[in-house]
């Protein structure tokens, strides 16, 4: 997902001020990378909690 985040937004910049603009493709990329990020799969809680149960460790899986 960071990975994903940096290169949109290297391309986001790298295009200017034309990709602000609702024909822009870059725009709703941006957007979209950015929202799914929030996401709770891809959250470090999620993920810290995934390790603990692939480690065998007690982990608090309310949030799953």
């Amino acid at each position: 997902m960071r990975a994903s985040i940096e290169v949109v937004n290297a391309m986001y910049t790298l295009a200017g001020g034309s990709a602000v603009y609702d024909g822009s493709p870059l725009q709703r990329h941006l957007r979209d990378v950015h929202v799914a990020s929030q996401h709770i799969t891809v959250s470090s809680n999620t993920l810290e909690t995934i390790g603990q149960l692939l480690f065998g460790v007690e982990a608090n899986t309310s949030r799953l």
